[in-house]
């Protein structure tokens, strides 16, 4: 059985991502953000994609593990199909947005991803994972998410990336992309002191982590360890010198637990965790906001309904010592 869907054609989103990355070139500083935008132009076309879903699980398969299944689960399977746009833009909006992130980390001296190891912590979207391996990195995606996990199971989306020309980008060093699911330190725990950036999006946030009670029924981040477990699996991650960074938009007017864009953690706890602390829950409303104009005079065709997307934006960013 097959859920309806009106899929667009391979080609078209990619085309419209690369006119909002020109778009929104005039709304950020550094070149390493100019890079990020411009990387757009490398974007592989996505073909059309079928996941199927167990009804009674929500698990989600794709074609290649179907055979995998038992026979009486596996008429059940309800098929459901993903395009280009589904595949780039995720289900929360504008990813493009993530060059805010690489505008504020230029601030503290990272000019340059080539070479670097990174990880997302929640990415969402591969979109942004790609960009970054466009510049040179070894990128690794961290997400619990099944839908997420089983999008980006198909031939492409992992391995090699090939550079692109830019500014910061040392094309000596190739990109890739690894996907990992799960939670750090519970499910998946990488070797000491395996990345030079541990960076979080829009997930990290206080009221996803500690929800206050008429939150907690929601959909919220549960890290599966006190602060402290999961601060002490950062640290270990990290290379000495490597960045752990934490970048939120919020509307605090909000209702939802996602309206509480602060840090989770406080200076003490990162401080105790061998965090050097460069930066605690500081304001980048202005950047922020300044993209947000340049994406929302691009029009609703190139960024969509971006509605009440970010009047805040709180940055916290701590070295590894």
């Amino acid at each position: 059985m097959e859920s309806p869907k009106v899929e667009s054609k391979p080609g078209l989103t990619v085309a419209r991502l690369q006119r909002l990355a020109r778009a929104l070139q005039a709304a950020v500083r550094s070149d390493l953000a100019t890079d990020f935008l411009n990387a757009t132009s490398a974007l592989p076309w996505i073909q059309p994609r079928k996941l199927y879903q167990d009804p009674d699980s929500k698990d989600l398969y794709p074609s290649s593990q179907i055979a995998s299944i038992s026979a009486d689960r596996r008429w059940k399977l309800v098929s459901r199909s993903f395009d280009e746009h589904d595949c780039y833009e995720g289900r929360y909006g504008m990813p493009l947005s993530y060059a805010v992130f690489m505008d504020a980390l230029s601030d503290f001296g990272v000019r340059s991803l080539s070479g670097k190891r990174v990880l997302d912590l929640g990415f969402a979207s591969i979109l942004p994972l790609r960009l970054m391996a466009c510049l040179g990195a070894s990128v690794t995606g961290l997400e619990t998410d099944k839908l997420v996990s089983a999008l980006y199971a198909f031939d492409g989306d992992s391995g090699p990336v090939r550079t692109v020309r830019g500014r910061t980008i040392d094309r000596s060093h190739e990109g890739s992309i690894a996907l990992k699911r799960g939670r750090l330190g519970v499910d998946w725990t990488p070797q000491s002191a395996a990345f030079d950036l541990i960076l979080s999006r829009n997930t990290l946030k206080q009221g996803y982590v500690h929800p206050r009670p008429e939150h907690a029924h929601e959909p919220n981040v549960k890290l599966k360890l006190t602060d402290e477990a999961f601060l002490a699996s950062v640290r270990g991650a990290l290379a000495s010198g490597g960045l752990f960074a934490i970048y939120n938009t919020f509307d605090p007017s909000d209702s939802g637990p996602g309206a509480d864009g602060r840090c989770p953690f406080n200076r003490e706890q990162l401080t105790l965790a061998h965090l050097e602390v460069l930066g605690h829950d500081q304001s980048d409303d202005q950047r922020a906001l300044s993209f947000f104009a340049a994406a929302d005079a691009a029009g609703p065709d190139l960024a969509g309904p971006l509605g009440k997307l970010a009047p805040r934006a709180l940055l916290t960013i701590a070295r590894a010592v």
